[in-house]
């Protein structure tokens, strides 16, 4: 599928439609359409009944008034005929009363006799069917009507009993024409309901889109993160990609989601980067802490094998060789000088690992640096080297004075040591406004990359190491590491085969207190 925001088209494989039958549009399409045929019957019903009301009341009222003046006729009527108000008189006067009605309203009307009997009539064909309810209901002394339609024609029968002085006289039934009528209500029915299609299929149309405005970003939300959990599980996510295609410019809730959605993702991301890089950082502290110990052992079991041999040897043979006495002894001692120093080493290290506050104050870094080359020019001085000291910018760090001697002395140490005989070893100090930096550079055969970071690991000694000095426990650049990073400093190395190795101390400048 494709899904498109903001000109950027996404495409993604394999993403099934079919999961998601009930979406959120198919469900509002569906409850529209429910409300669109209950409203569309209820008001087809409503309407129809108010029609069909309003068309009886009308009916009704026409012919009360048609009943009113046919009463009117027979009275005067019998009045001038001089006759009595009795059937027969009303039988007398049957013939100019259809007559006179019939030419009144223009409905055809007859008169009968109270048991039904037809005496007279203006049609009588139409009249010929006697079976109507209106004229039973008459006979029993109520007026009535019966509509009938036929062939798009309407017509009511209304029976009525002539009542005079409270004695029914006969019977006066009349067919009135109420086609228009109901042609006019049919029309009414059938216009309300053209209005009301054609609103609710507005009403339909505005909910469609409506509803693809609202389902389409959730819609594409529900793709997005689909392909986010997978991308996620291949490594293959791109997140700004997806970012930018989540984040919505929509001011509703629907654009805040999607907002909220591109920031969860970006934090997300930002977060599994940081796990990585913890993962990465646990498994180079792991490997580390594996070789520190590999280290240690070999650092400690080394002497006390050669140590174990010689006590064995010496108890065996006691004095009875002097010279081997002695020679042992030299050994054991030294030995043991040895692993003293390295287990003071180890106890600094650890003791260093703790530290939060040390006691720390301003210190003139071109002092220190001063004493510490004066120092070590005497034991440069046995190899031929020439320590050289190039003050370029003087400054002062807040730290502590010893720690830091100590830091120098054992990169000019390691300068003597691994460096070629009979060369210069320089140390330059320069400063900007925010750092202070300090340079070890000294000729040799050079370090390789990859065995850089691992000589600020405790104990570690390159295998192929050239060095003038035996006795080294590869503590030295660990603890000057930990020195300098608690000072809120960085030291860096670099080297070039043959070539120069260059060790960088980054502090930061005093800025009084």
């Amino acid at each position: 599928m494709k899904i498109r925001i903001g000109g950027r088209t996404l495409h993604f494989k394999g993403f099934q439609w079919k999961k998601m039958k009930w979406t959120i549009r198919k469900q509002m399409l569906l409850w529209l359409s429910a409300i669109f045929v209950v409203m569309f019957v209820a008001m087809n019903v409503f309407i129809v009944r108010n029609v069909q009301a309003g068309n009886e009341e009308y009916i009704n009222d026409d012919l009360v008034v048609l009943k009113n003046n046919g009463l009117l006729y027979v009275k005067q009527i019998l009045v001038m005929n001089n006759l009595d108000n009795n059937e027969e008189g009303f039988e007398k006067i049957a013939a100019a009363l259809c007559e006179e009605i019939a030419g009144a309203t223009g409905n055809p009307t007859a008169a009968y006799a109270m048991d039904g009997r037809l005496i007279e009539a203006t049609n009588p064909v139409l009249f010929a069917q006697s079976d109507f309810d209106d004229l039973r209901y008459a006979k029993g002394g109520i007026s009535a009507f019966t509509l009938n339609s036929d062939g798009g024609q309407t017509y009511a029968y209304f029976s009525y009993p002539i009542t005079i002085e409270g004695n029914n006289i006969g019977l006066v039934r009349t067919v009135a024409d109420y086609t228009m009528l109901y042609l006019q209500g049919n029309n009414t029915i059938r216009s309300v309901s053209l209005v009301m299609l054609v609103t609710f299929a507005v009403a339909m149309g505005l909910g469609v889109l409506f509803s693809t405005r609202i389902s389409r970003p959730i819609s594409q939300l529900a793709a997005i993160s689909s392909e986010v959990e997978k991308a996620v599980e291949q490594s293959r996510l791109d997140v700004k990609l997806v970012v930018r295609m989540a984040r919505s410019p929509r001011r509703d809730e629907i654009g805040q989601l999607s907002r909220n959605f591109a920031a969860m993702i970006f934090k997300i991301d930002q977060q599994m980067k940081t796990i990585n890089m913890d993962k990465y950082e646990l498994k180079r502290i792991s490997e580390y802490t594996k070789e520190f110990y590999d280290s240690v052992t070999h650092e400690l079991k080394t002497p006390l094998t050669s140590i174990r041999g010689y006590a064995e040897i010496l108890e065996e043979n006691g004095f009875t060789d002097k010279e081997f006495f002695d020679k042992g002894i030299a050994y054991i001692q030294s030995e043991s000088d040895r692993m003293f120093q390295m287990v003071v080493r180890l106890l600094e290290t650890s003791k260093m690992s703790g530290v939060v506050d040390l006691p720390k104050d301003k210190v003139d870094l071109e002092s220190i640096l001063v004493q510490v080359c004066e120092s070590m020019q005497f034991k440069a001085d046995k190899y031929g080297d020439v320590v050289n000291l190039k003050v370029r910018q003087r400054a002062n760090v807040f730290a502590n004075g010893d720690q830091l001697r100590e830091v120098f002395i054992n990169l000019i140490d390691n300068a003597i040591k691994y460096g070629y005989p009979n060369s210069a070893i320089d140390v330059v100090l320069n400063a900007s406004r925010e750092k202070v930096y300090i340079s070890v550079m000294n000729p040799g055969e050079g370090i390789d990359e990859k065995e850089i970071p691992k000589l600020f690991i405790p104990f570690y000694r390159r295998a192929d190491s050239i060095k003038r000095e035996e006795g080294s426990s590869g503590l030295g650049l660990g603890i000057c590491k930990q020195i300098i990073e608690q000072h809120g400093g960085q030291i860096e190395m670099s080297s070039k085969r043959r070539g120069l190795t260059v060790v960088s101390v980054t502090l930061p400048v005093y800025r009084g207190l």
